[in-house]
């Protein structure tokens, strides 16, 4: 299952259609040129933070091109293309070689192939976007100061943030353009209700919104949707209730005790939703879901309707039930539950 975290926005769904369009025309061409026989990557997306502050990535094992949020919003059009070349030559090593060699020569000799400018370097570009972003930061501060009760500072940075504004072509509006966020938590054909309640559990717990969506080949897939720091929290806290879960089920069936997850599952929930409740911080929670569900329904589902199910008890086993709420009890969440991993791509 792809756990890559992904962005949403009007947008950056332009941009990735573009960038995957331009992909497919270089595909034919090494079709064309019986240099490929099948398509070298599954689709393009864009996604933040990147590991090491890469600019973009190669995953072989989903053969995905993720270009990094940084480079959606500050790039041009040409450094865009330029460094999905450099990703789409890392999968073309892989299809030719079987494998990713990096750098290597065989790598830049793919890049040949597809035409990247030979002057282009990732790094240089780095640099760039890292330089701009500076420049972005000391504008915010100088109009901080525009507020100062002082007329002549006020004044003095408000000229100086216009002239750096204009000398560099910023606008402070860049990538004020409303999106969210997204990762699948759970996959399946059947979604177990003991899957179901940890959903519910999670999406009150982190703010963000988790649907459920049905594919053509009978596929369910829960996805929270929310800020960036909601949806990292939410992937965390799922794997980390699921892996404390059924590490003490199993436990406790090694002792030779009959445990039911599903009725274990609702036990700990009831136990950690009392535990972490919390009237003001709830409410305002079911406010920043309330308005992922709005963001959701413009910006990923416009033609369709989301409906919400109630949970329904699922009665079940009583002693399972109170094991699982005896654990809920006892279970501490870790201080640093919201910290993301991405896996190694090129």
């Amino acid at each position: 299952m792809d756990r890559t975290i992904r962005v949403r926005s009007s947008a950056i769904d332009r941009q990735e259609a573009i960038l995957e369009a331009f992909g497919r025309e270089k595909e034919r061409e090494l079709m064309k040129q019986g240099i490929i026989t099948a398509p070298l990557f599954s689709a393009v997306c864009v996604a933040p933070a990147l590991e090491k502050g890469r600019l973009g990535c190669f995953y072989a094992s989903s053969r995905l091109i993720v270009i990094s949020e940084e480079m959606a919003d500050e790039a041009d059009e040409t450094t865009l293309r330029n460094v999905l070349l450099h990703e789409l030559a890392h999968a073309l090593d892989h299809a030719i070689h079987g494998h990713l060699s990096g750098h290597s020569p065989a790598f830049r000799e793919c890049c040949s192939i597809l035409g990247l400018d030979p002057g282009f370097e990732k790094s240089r570009i780095k640099a760039g976007i890292a330089g701009r972003e500076e420049r972005k930061e000391r504008i915010r501060k100088l109009l901080a100061l525009s507020s100062s009760p002082f007329e002549n500072e006020a004044s003095e940075a408000i000229r100086k943030a216009k002239e750096l504004m204009a000398k560099d072509g910023i606008s402070m509006d860049e990538g004020k353009d409303e999106r969210i966020y997204m990762v699948t938590l759970y996959q399946a054909r059947r979604f177990p209700f003991s899957v179901r309640m940890l959903l519910s559990y999670v999406s009150d717990t982190a703010g963000a919104y988790v649907v459920t969506s049905h594919s053509a080949d009978g596929t369910k897939e829960a996805v929270a949707y929310g800020s960036l720091e909601q949806v990292e929290t939410a992937i965390y806290l799922y794997d980390y209730l699921v892996s404390s879960t059924e590490s003490e089920i199993g436990r406790l069936r090694a002792e030779g005790m009959h445990i039911s997850k599903d009725s274990f599952m609702q036990g700990a929930v009831s136990a950690l939703s009392r535990s972490t409740a919390d009237g003001d911080t709830d409410k305002a929670l079911a406010a920043i879901q309330s308005e992922n569900m709005r963001l959701v329904q413009k910006l990923i589902f416009p033609d369709s309707r989301i409906s919400v199910r109630r949970k329904r008890a699922s009665g079940g086993d009583a002693w399972s039930y109170q094991a699982g709420k005896g654990f809920g009890s006892g279970l501490g969440i870790p201080d640093g539950i919201g910290r993301r991993r991405i896996g190694n791509g090129s």
